[in-house]
């Protein structure tokens, strides 16, 4: 067994989003199952929005072990919108309630993915730094 750290492996975006999207299809499943008519139906699109979150956080610190930015945001992006029409779709198949009776929810996903963009782009400058740092740090070394 590998005794990397998690920001050293290459985890692909779709497999991300696919462990997020099971995770919140199995709690939205106990939720269902457990639920009686009086729970409340903004409960499933917090679970939605809570996997979207985590997704957001998770996958930009991810992207630190990626050489080649451009190929993981294209997928990165890609992955968060099929998670975001997948988790609203399952919240309202479960809630029988529509994101704009839900709540203020539409605003939430919305402030998730515009964070979720701006976190992207603060953990790529921050690498793009860093690596500069290193290379010149080698440089005034004498090791290159």
């Amino acid at each position: 067994m590998e005794n990397n750290s998690i920001l050293e492996r290459k985890i692909h975006p779709f497999k991300q989003a696919g462990g997020i999207a099971a995770a919140v299809i199995f709690i939205l499943l106990i939720l269902k199952l457990s639920s009686s008519d009086s729970t409340n139906p903004t409960l499933f699109w917090e679970v939605a929005a809570s996997g979207l979150l985590f997704y957001a956080v998770m996958n930009s610190v991810l992207s630190i072990a990626f050489e080649d930015q451009n190929f993981y945001w294209f997928y990165s992006i890609i992955s968060f919108a099929l998670l975001l029409l997948s988790c609203g779709g399952l919240a309202f198949l479960c809630s029988g309630v529509t994101i704009d009776e839900a709540g203020s929810f539409r605003w939430i996903f919305l402030v998730f993915t515009m964070g979720y963009i701006i976190l992207l782009a603060i953990v790529r400058t921050m690498k793009k730094i860093i690596t500069i740092a290193q290379r010149e740090d080698k440089r005034l070394r004498g090791e290159e």
